[in-house]
């Protein structure tokens, strides 16, 4: 299966986004981006269903209240024709523990139940408590994998991973098949959210991660960045263009 077209995560881009929403995702398009991924869906639907489609740019994916608001997100998402909606954070404390992990794995299951006629996947996006945290011998973000419905699929971000002191790659082994996107960001390790880099100066092996995962969408996100963050999203993607990552 081709790799899907590499895309960014428009949390990178909140700020600008608030000061000149159509013109942000306009500077995206030029930079290269086809496709991109929204944040807290329902929310904006009208504004970026016009901004999309002025750009040029598709939402393949996307991020949403899936649990909280679960018929609007999905109805939002087929409207933008979204297939991948995407639970981002779910807090600590659920997985801590097997009967709360149990609860989430539920509620992710419905909502795929009620996607799955629309044609939408549901999908989780992982920070590192998932995986700092181990229930039955395991990181709790596998745990969740084992008790959710194999419809539902994952979203793994490099950077959380190593955050918290786990190699991606042994998540991406042991989730084979069911990751569609990664979240591909960079920084130093031992780094946090505000020593992030663009992709291939940091420690993060983005390169490793996206062989492993074949057929998983490219997600271009920074949380900070120091400078000008269209620069730095700029050298992200034009280093995953060089390495062949279309």
């Amino acid at each position: 299966m081709a790799r899907p077209e590499n895309s960014i995560q428009l949390w990178t881009v909140r700020d600008q986004l608030e000061r000149d929403f159509d013109g942000t995702l306009a500077r995206l398009a030029e930079l290269g981006f086809r496709a991109v991924e929204p944040f807290g869906l329902p929310a904006n639907l009208n504004k970026l269903s016009t901004a999309l489609s002025n750009a040029g740019l598709a939402a393949p994916t996307a991020h949403g209240d899936v649990l909280l608001n679960p018929e609007a997100a999905i109805k939002a998402a087929v409207e933008l024709g979204t297939t991948v909606l995407i639970d981002p954070y779910q807090p600590e404390e659920i997985f801590q523990s097997e009967s709360s992990i149990l609860r989430l794995a539920d509620q992710l299951s419905a909502a795929a139940e009620l996607a799955a006629p629309h044609g939408i996947k549901i999908g989780y996006h992982n920070h590192d408590h998932e995986l700092r945290n181990e229930v039955r011998g395991v990181p709790a973000l596998l745990a969740l994998a084992s008790m959710v419905s194999q419809d539902v699929v994952f979203e793994i971000d490099l950077f959380w991973c190593q955050v918290a002191n786990i190699d991606p790659l042994d998540v991406l082994k042991e989730l084979d098949g069911r990751v569609v996107a990664l979240h591909a960001k960079d920084a130093p390790m031992d780094g946090h959210v505000k020593d992030q880099v663009s992709l291939g100066k940091g420690s993060v092996d983005v390169l490793a991660c996206a062989s492993q995962a074949p057929s998983a969408r490219l997600v271009v996100e920074f949380d900070e960045y120091n400078g000008d963050i269209f620069e730095g999203v700029a050298g992200s993607l034009n280093y995953l263009k060089e390495k062949g990552f279309n």
